[in-house]
């Protein structure tokens, strides 16, 4: 049900950007900034939370300062890798963000397996191809204004020359996957029949979009809102957590996170322009994705293993 509201909030925006006038750049990325404040933090900032109640489901004890330390180092040396090692960096970032998006949309798969992992990295690499390189000019445009150049780097460029090649050859590994997952697998449930048909008006709907509105949509109403859904039904099980609890919780942390991110772009004089601003914000999600996906990797494990969450 949820997924088939969200679907036709990107019907209302799709249907939004072909009848009313284009929003300007400026205009589409104050709205991706408002959503990641009021979304995208918060599904991030519930990490703490989640790492705790993956401890309490794996009797384990959850100690903070652990938590903490390493989850910090990750951000310390996945950012020192985007750093010296941009193209390296970059490709990472969207292995790590493939298979984190299609962890999350596919978590009723069961993905244990090889197969299942693999049909999970494919279905990412599917989302990310259609909103990024079908808008190969805006990435173009934004990959400059970062300050980083294509051209030193002989891969990414073949794939900005290649770009619809590149997008079919996903679809086809996707479709490839899909289809050995069906094969292998017998008792897929209610998934052959409504899961491919989401699929297609999703895909179809990044398509049609802008990058940053197709990425705003993605991003923050569609693998948000579900992670939100999913991390406080996982937090919920058991009765541990009441709902109040676990927004009031949700919200310390968003605030808390939001401050850090205030101090830090502070010190790093990440304000003092639109360009480095928007650096800021873009290499601010890549850092964030390797533990985010970590601790969400473990939550959805656990997902698999009680089936909690239906």
């Amino acid at each position: 049900m949820l997924r088939t509201l969200l679907l036709l909030a990107g019907i209302l925006i799709l249907a939004g950007h072909w009848l009313l006038p284009p929003l300007s750049a400026n205009g589409q990325f104050i709205i991706f900034l408002i959503g990641i404040i009021f979304l995208g933090i918060p599904h991030g900032a519930a990490d703490l939370l989640v790492a705790n109640k993956s401890a309490e489901s794996g009797k384990q004890k959850f100690y903070a300062f652990r938590f903490f330390t390493f989850y910090i180092s990750r951000l310390v040396v996945f950012g020192a890798v985007i750093y010296f090692f941009p193209a390296a960096g970059i490709l990472l970032f969207l292995l790590f963000a493939a298979y984190h998006f299609g962890e999350t949309d596919l978590y009723f798969f069961n993905t244990n397996s090889v197969i299942g992992k693999v049909l999970v990295c494919s279905y990412g690499l599917v989302i990310l191809a259609v909103i990024l390189l079908n808008n190969i000019g805006e990435l173009q445009q934004l990959i400059q204004l970062s300050g980083f150049t294509i051209e030193r780097f002989p891969i990414l460029n073949w794939v900005t020359e290649n770009h619809y090649l590149v997008l079919s050859l996903s679809l086809l590994f996707f479709f490839c996957n899909i289809f050995l997952y069906f094969l292998l697998r017998k008792n897929t449930g209610p998934i052959t029949e409504y899961f491919l048909v989401q699929f297609a008006i999703l895909v179809f709907l990044l398509f049609n979009l802008p990058l940053l509105v197709g990425f705003t949509f993605y991003f923050i109403v569609w693998h948000s809102v579900l992670s939100l859904r999913n991390i406080i039904l996982y937090l919920r099980a058991g009765d541990k957590y009441s709902l109040v609890k676990v927004v009031k919780q949700v919200i310390l942390y968003s605030a808390l996170a939001l401050i850090g991110i205030l101090i830090v772009g502070s010190l790093g004089f990440m304000f003092v322009s639109y360009q480095a601003f928007i650096i800021y914000i873009f290499m601010g999600l890549a850092v964030l994705t390797a533990p985010h996906m970590q601790i969400m990797h473990d939550m959805y494990g656990h997902i698999r293993t009680h089936r909690k969450i239906g």
